[in-house]
C-alpha cells in the first residue's frame, strides 16, 4: 500500500523525517562511543589493546552486513527490512547498556552493528526510490544532516554523559530514540515489493565478508600498533588477495551481491573518486581538531566538541542553499566552491600554533561545514541521478561500503602520517634543544623553586627541572609541527579533489536546461 498524497502536503517529507532519524541514531552512536572508551576500558580493568575491539567489533559487523543490504532489501523488501534492521539496533543497544564484563560487550556490538549498519543505506535507498532525479536535491539538506552533524555532535554529548552520567547512557539514549524511529517506520514508510526469487550470491558473500573485515582490520592495526607487525601484513595480504577474487566473481555474476558494472557510469565513478579523496582531507580533519585540541591545548573532550559544533550549524545551512540551487546550476559550480574553501581552510590548518585562538579554529571549522554542504550533498545527488531506480538499493550498499573502507583508510593513513612526522620532529627538535636557551630558561626558573618547596634541594632541582622542561617542550613542539605537516598533505588531497570536481555534472539537470531554453 503507497502512501497517500493528498493530504494537504507532500508526504514524502514524512518519510525523509523517519529515515532520518534512523540514520542519524546509528551514527550518532559510533562517535560517542569514541568518547566513552577510556571510561569503559577503566571499568572493566582491560588494556587499551583489549578495549579496542569495542570499536573494531561494530567496524566488522557493519563490513559484513552492508555490502549484503541490497540483495536483502530486494528478497524481503526495504521497508521490511528497515524494520528488522531497527529492531536489531535496538536490542543490540539494550543488550550493550546491560553488559557486565568486555566479552559480552563486544558480542552485543557485533549485534547493534549488524542492526545499524544497514539502517543508512537502507534509509537513503527509500528516499531515492520515491523521486526522481530533479526532486531529490529538495530532500538532500535533510537526508545528509545526519551524516554531516552526528559526527560533530557525538564528541560533545557523548563527553557529557560519560562525565556526568556514565558510559552506558551512550547505549540507553539510543533506545527512546529508536523506539519512535521504529513506530514510525511502521506506520508511515511506503511499502516496497520484494523479489522473492532474488539469489544470494554466495561466493561473493563470502569472499567480502573475509575481505573487508581483513582490510578494516588491516588498516586499523597498522595505524596504532605500527606497518611492521606480521598480524598486520597477514590481514593486509588476506584482505587483497579476497578483494581480488571478490571482484574477479562479481564482474561475472549475473546477479552480483555488489553490482561493480554501476562504475561503467562515469558520473557515478567519479563521484565514489570524490568522495574518496574528500573523506581524506575534510572528515579527516574532524579527526585531528579534537586531538590537536586536547593533545596541544590541553581541553577536554566536552571543550573540543563545543569548540567544533558550530561547524554542524554551517553545514545544514549551506546544504539548504546548495539544496535549491541544485536544479539551476547544476552540481559543478557548487562544488569548486566547496572545495575551494575546503583547501584554504586546510592550508590555513597546517599553519596552527599552541597560541591560536579557539575563536579561530571555530571560525575554520564554520568554514569547513560550508564547505561539506556544497560539496558533498551535489557529488551525491549526481551520482545516485544516474542510477536506475531498480538499482537504487544495489547502488547505496556499493557506496556504502566504499564509504566504510574510505573511512578506515582516511583514518588509517592519517594516524601514520601524524605518528611518523611526530616521532621525527621530536627527533629533530630534541637534538637542538639547549638548556641555556633563554626560553628554557625562563622556565626551569619557574618551574625549581616549585620544587625546592618539595624539599628537592637546588641541584637536583635544576637538573629535573631543566630535563622535564626540555622533554614537554620537545614533545609538545613536535606535536604542533606534526599537525602542521598533516595538514599541509591534506591540502594537497583538497586541490586533488577541485581538478576531479571540474569533471562533474548531472545529465538530468543539463536536459532540464535545455528544454527551458527551447520553450
Amino acid at each position: 500500500m503507497r502512501p497517500p498524497h493528498d493530504v494537504g502536503f507532500d508526504y514524502r517529507w514524512l518519510i525523509v523525517s523517519v529515515t532520518t532519524v534512523g540514520s542519524f541514531t546509528s551514527l550518532l552512536n559510533q562517535t560517542t562511543v569514541n568518547i566513552g572508551l577510556p571510561k569503559i576500558i577503566a571499568t572493566f580493568g582491560v588494556d587499551i589493546q583489549d578495549g579496542q575491539w569495542i570499536l573494531t567489533a561494530y567496524m566488522i559487523a557493519l563490513s559484513v552486513v552492508i555490502p549484503v543490504s541490497g540483495f536483502m532489501a530486494e528478497k524481503v523488501g526495504m521497508k521490511r527490512l528497515y524494520i528488522v534492521t531497527m529492531a536489531l539496533f535496538l536490542a543490540g543497544s539494550f543488550l550493550c547498556s546491560l553488559a557486565w564484563d568486555l566479552p559480552s560487550l563486544v558480542l552485543f556490538r557485533i549485534l547493534q552493528g549488524l542492526g545499524g549498519g544497514m539502517v543508512q543505506p537502507l534509509g537513503m535507498a527509500i528516499v531515492y526510490s520515491i523521486m526522481t532525479p530533479l526532486e531529490r536535491p529538495r530532500f538532500m539538506a535533510v537526508l545528509g544532516l545526519p551524516m554531516l552533524v552526528a559526527p560533530l555532535l557525538g564528541p560533545t554529548l557523548g563527553g557529557y554523559l560519560v562525565e556526568f552520567v556514565g558510559w552506558r547512557a551512550l547505549f540507553e539514549m539510543n533506545i527512546p530514540i529508536g523506539l519512535v524511529g521504529l513506530l514510525l517506520a511502521g506506520l508511515i514508510l511506503p511499502r516496497t515489493p520484494a523479489r522473492e526469487r532474488a539469489l544470494l550470491d554466495r561466493p561473493g558473500f563470502i569472499l567480502s565478508s573475509i575481505a573487508f573485515p581483513a582490510l578494516l582490520l588491516g588498516f586499523t592495526f597498522g595505524a596504532r600498533d605500527g606497518w611492521s607487525q606480521w598480524n598486520v601484513d597477514i590481514f593486509l595480504l588476506v584482505g587483497l588477495l579476497c578483494l581480488a577474487g571478490w571482484i574477479m566473481v562479481e564482474l561475472i555474476q549475473p546477479e552480483p551481491m555488489l553490482d561493480l558494472r554501476l562504475f561503467s557510469n562515469p558520473i557515478f565513478s567519479l563521484g565514489q573518486a570524490l568522495h574518496l579523496v574528500i573523506q581524506l582531507s575534510l572528515f579527516g580533519t574532524q579527526l585531528l581538531l579534537p586531538l590537536f585540541l586536547q593533545t596541544t591545548q590541553g581541553l577536554g573532550a566536552l571543550q573540543a566538541g563545543l569548540i567544533l559544533m558550530p561547524q554542524g550549524i554551517a553545514s545544514f545551512l549551506s546544504m539548504n542553499v546548495s539544496s535549491r540551487l541544485y536544479n539551476h546550476i547544476g552540481p559543478r559550480p557548487m562544488v569548486l566552491a566547496g572545495l575551494a574553501i575546503l583547501t584554504f581552510t586546510t592550508w590555513e590548518l597546517s599553519h596552527l600554533s599552541l597560541g591560536t585562538s579557539s575563536a579561530t579554529i571555530t571560525l575554520l571549522a564554520m568554514a569547513r561545514g560550508l564547505c561539506m554542504g556544497l560539496s558533498m550533498m551535489p557529488i551525491t545527488t549526481a551520482a545516485f541521478n544516474t542510477v536506475p531506480t531498480e538499482k537504487m538499493a544495489r547502488a547505496t550498499a556499493l557506496s556504502s561500503s566504499l564509504m566504510r573502507v574510505f573511512s578506515s583508510f582516511s583514518t588509517a593513513f592519517i594516524s601514520t602520517v601524524l605518528h611518523g612526522r611526530s616521532v621525527f620532529h621530536y627527533r629533530t627538535v630534541a637534538a637542538t634543544l639547549s638548556p641555556n636557551r633563554p626560553a628554557v630558561l625562563a622556565l626551569t626558573s619557574r618551574l625549581v623553586p616549585q620544587l625546592v618547596a618539595r624539599g628537592i634541594t637546588s641541584a637536583p632541582a635544576q637538573q629535573r627541572a631543566t630535563t622535564r622542561v626540555l622533554s614537554a617542550y620537545a614533545s609538545q613542539t613536535a606535536m604542533v609541527m606534526a599537525f602542521n605537516d598533516t595538514f599541509l598533505i591534506l591540502t594537497l588531497f583538497s586541490v586533488a579533489a577541485a581538478l576531479l570536481a571540474l569533471f562533474i555534472s548531472d545529465p538530468a539537470v543539463e536536459e532540464a536546461k535545455r528544454q527551458q531554453q527551447q520553450d
